[in-house]
């Protein structure tokens, strides 16, 4: 089973060793939502008719989303300043990939 995720960046960011084009993400503990607090805020949407159609994920506190990140990055030398230096794009393509993870952990990409 498959424990990590593998997300490509669209520009490499530099670290203190060097330059990363992937970061490798792994699934958070209990101890992420003890120590930092919620990485998002669900709302309940509702559709056309007023019936209940999903969630919406708010990100209203991106510090403690970083801290998750930070958590949540298996490569070492990664700290916040580095993660600053993302792309936006990179970024808002990260932060949906980590809220998977958080959500449903990572998926087996060869499932039986």
């Amino acid at each position: 089973m498959t424990t990590t995720e593998t997300f490509t960046l669209s520009r490499p960011l530099k670290t203190h060793s060097g330059e990363l084009l992937t970061l490798t993400l792994q699934e958070p503990t209990a101890g992420a939502f003890i120590d930092y607090g919620e990485p998002f805020t669900l709302k309940p949407r509702k559709g056309e008719n007023g019936e209940p159609d999903g969630v919406t994920f708010v990100y209203d506190n991106n510090k403690v989303f970083m801290r998750f990140l930070l958590d949540m990055i298996v490569e070492k030398g990664v700290d916040d300043l580095i993660l600053k230096g993302l792309s936006a794009k990179d970024f808002q393509q990260l932060r949906m990939a980590a809220t998977n993870i958080i959500m449903i952990g990572v998926q087996d990409k060869n499932p039986t």
